[in-house]
């Protein structure tokens, strides 16, 4: 991922122009790469041999344009049916398209094509939570086309943040949805199917959380835990937990909620040979009892975090979404909750370590930034504060997109409102502006 808005294949340009040049076909390939799927995976979503798939993306055999092999097509890869319109919109006068060998061939008349497509185009809200008419055979190929797209979100966000991806995120957890209610699939197949959707709408749940939209992310995170528990996988249902527990911490309650599920998260991993996720689970156990006031078992609990920290972070097998856990994302979590603990000076202290080192990701570096300005702004040091506020918007108003982040320099613009100064009132417009449109997004 290098572009900080992330743009379906279909939403391309070249997308819309193969369409509208009648190759769909093309059109399907483009996607299918995008997706790091082989063609032989492609056939397998369409139960066609992988000779048969080269030849409709090349466009020598007809299949695709029997309206229903196209309308499959697009449900296997999640394709939004709207993203047909550019083939509906073209030339429709090109008679009847010849197919060729007559493998799968189903001479269509164009202007025929265009009208039931019409039809099944407008029928795209609806057909987002009904079964297929036929029942899809999942195989593997569904599987790996939903682990690639839970990766491809995951590096996306550890780069840009959620704002420009949690549509696209819930809009592809709806397909794995649909493929689990109503494909057909053996015993191991429906496990291996309900691990793969349950981590996409963990994903979800997150990207949803980051952008503002708290009971979106409840849904997802509830929708996890019952996959978790239906395929027996200990490390989905920690990370769900894990997520509802940094939910809770950040709900005003005195409720010991957060407590109860950081320990929970933080027992189902202890075998899993992973230094980033028992850091981490552990971290957010210690943030957990510092919302409860517990000061004595947050040291407790920190001191298991270093010991794992040092055993060092770094490896090749930790999936995507464990690449931001890193010394300086466990300082500022340290921080957070020293914070809680009214520790304001060591909070300060220690996001400062965090900000500005080498190998930080964009969406981290402006978490910190933002985390360090409030801090600022807890103690009293207004001018510093709003200093490192305009840095934080700096990389929201660029590549990063976060409401989560914006609404974490809340106490940067309160504290800009009771200080003069054209660097206040720039800040108070900046912030304004950008968690308007920020929220608009979300």
């Amino acid at each position: 991922m290098t572009d900080s808005v992330f743009t379906a294949v279909w939403d391309s340009p070249r997308f819309r122009q193969l369409l509208a040049s009648g190759m769909p076909g093309p059109a399907l390939a483009l996607v299918r790469k995008q997706m790091g799927l082989s063609q032989a995976d492609f056939g397998e979503l369409l139960h066609w041999d992988r000779t048969h798939a080269g030849r409709v993306e090349r466009g020598e055999v007809g299949t695709i344009f029997d309206v229903r092999e196209l309308v499959r097509a697009a449900d296997a890869l999640g394709i939004p049916r709207s993203a047909l319109m550019p083939l509906l919109l073209g030339d429709s006068d090109a008679g009847t398209i010849d197919g060729g060998e007559g493998e799968g061939v189903d001479d269509v008349d164009r202007r025929q094509f265009v009208q039931a497509a019409t039809v099944a185009v407008a029928a795209t809200g609806a057909a987002a939570d009904l079964p297929w008419s036929d029942p899809t055979r999942v195989g593997t190929g569904h599987i790996a086309y939903l682990r690639t797209v839970t990766q491809q979100l995951w590096e996306h966000d550890n780069q840009f943040g959620s704002g420009a991806i949690v549509d696209f995120a819930i809009q592809q957890y709806r397909l794995a949805r649909r493929l689990l209610d109503h494909g057909e699939y053996g015993v191991r197949t429906g496990a291996e199917l309900a691990r793969a959707a349950g981590w996409l709408s963990n994903t979800a749940a997150w990207l949803s959380f980051d952008c503002g939209r708290t009971t979106l992310a409840w849904h997802q995170l509830s929708e996890s835990v019952l996959l978790a528990e239906q395929c027996d996988d200990n490390e989905l249902l920690a990370a769900a937990l894990g997520d509802l527990t940094n939910m809770a911490v950040d709900s005003p309650t005195a409720s010991r909620e957060p407590v109860r599920l950081a320990r929970r998260s933080s027992e189902l991993v202890r075998g899993v040979p992973s230094v980033r996720l028992n850091a981490w689970r552990a971290v957010e156990e210690a943030r957990a009892y510092a919302a409860v006031g517990d000061a004595s078992t947050f040291e407790k609990t920190l001191t298991r975090v270093w010991r794992e920290a040092d055993r060092g972070l770094d490896s090749q097998d930790d999936p995507a979404w464990l690449d931001c856990i890193t010394e300086a994302e466990l300082r500022v979590w340290e921080a957070k909750g020293r914070k809680l603990l009214g520790q304001h000076h060591r909070a300060v202290a220690l996001c400062r370590e965090s900000v500005g080192r080498a190998g930080n990701l964009p969406r981290d570096e402006a978490s910190y930034r933002a985390y360090f300005a409030a801090s600022l702004a807890g103690l009293g040091e207004f001018e510093a504060a709003i200093a490192t506020g305009h840095t934080a918007l700096s990389l929201l108003e660029g590549p990063v997109s976060s409401l989560r982040l914006v609404r974490e320099l809340r106490p940067v613009r309160i504290a800009s409102a009771r200080s003069g100064g054209d660097d206040a009132e720039h800040f108070r417009f900046r912030f304004d502006s950008l968690c308007g449109s920020a929220a608009g997004q979300g």
